[in-house]
């Protein structure tokens, strides 16, 4: 069993040293750098001695030289005679200038008469006609005539309108005060008073002159008595603009009670065109006793 183990030991150790020999060139061994690489070429002899010939230089042409011709020279003119220069010199004279004979004219003949004219004996002048001139006067005086006929007849015209405008302006005026003499006292009465019982003026009690807080209202009736529409303010405008808040509130209250005693049903049917526009005066002092 020993020399087993010596064999086996022994085989071991030759593998090894096998192996470290045989690995150990390639790490001890040096390395070299690599060469270049040239590239080369195989030629033939003849064409090595093609590329190597050098060409013959050409031969320059050589410059020609080129004769000029031998010029005869000029032969010189004999000098001119000083006569013949001075004749060149001098330019030929211009020639004379004809005589014209101009014949004197004759003298003008002098036709103008020996006697002298006769001054222009200014026209008469005309003496404005005295016709066109009272014919002016006439028909101004007419003109004159025709303007006071026109104001006569204007004042006539006038004067005829002023009835029509008096009895206007008095149905204005009663119609201001209430029903005027389209109503009956009694019915008038009977109105003045179904309106104090619908007007409210305890608004404006201890208001500062109550006496100038009046309103004027307009209103428009059926036949039954009924209103048609809303009772308009007359003096509206004027309250608006007084900045009163007494004034506005007793505006207030008037249309209130207009609205609120309809229908008036006690008016006579009969005489409905007298009273279907009213208008009507609320005035405190009236009313209630101020």
């Amino acid at each position: 069993m020993r020399f087993g183990v010596l064999a086996s030991v022994l085989f071991h150790i030759a593998i090894v040293s096998v192996v470290y020999l045989d690995l150990l060139p390639f790490s001890v061994r040096p390395t070299f750098e690599s060469e270049p690489y040239v590239p080369l070429e195989l030629i033939r002899e003849a064409e090595l001695d093609l590329k190597t010939s050098v060409p013959a230089a050409r031969p320059e042409p050589e410059e020609e030289e080129i004769e000029e011709p031998d010029l005869p020279d000029p032969e010189e003119e004999p000098p001119a005679p000083v006569e013949e220069r001075v004749a060149r010199a001098e330019p030929a004279a211009p020639p004379e200038p004809e005589e014209v004979v101009v014949e004197k004219a004759a003298d003008p003949i002098d036709e103008t008469p020996d006697t002298q004219p006769e001054e222009r004996q200014e026209p008469p002048k005309e003496t404005p006609a005295v016709t066109p001139q009272q014919n002016a006067e006439l028909d101004l005086d007419a003109l004159s005539q025709l303007i006071d006929k026109e104001k006569e007849n204007e004042n006539t015209q006038r004067s005829s309108d002023a009835p029509s405008q008096t009895v206007e302006t008095a149905d204005q005026a009663r119609r201001a005060v209430g029903a005027g003499d389209r109503l009956t006292a009694s019915n008038e009465a009977k109105l003045k008073a179904a309106l104090k019982d619908c007007w409210n003026t305890s608004a404006i009690i201890g208001a500062p002159e109550p006496e100038k807080l009046i309103v004027t209202i307009e209103f428009e009736l059926n036949r039954d008595g009924s209103l048609v529409s809303r009772p308009r303010v007359a003096n509206a405008m004027q309250i608006n603009l007084s900045g009163n808040r007494f004034w506005k509130v007793a505006e207030r209250e008037a249309i209130s009670a207009i609205v609120k005693c309809a229908p008036y049903d006690f008016l006579p049917e009969d005489r409905y065109e007298t009273w279907k526009d009213f208008t009507f005066h609320f005035n405190p002092s009236d009313m209630v006793g101020f």
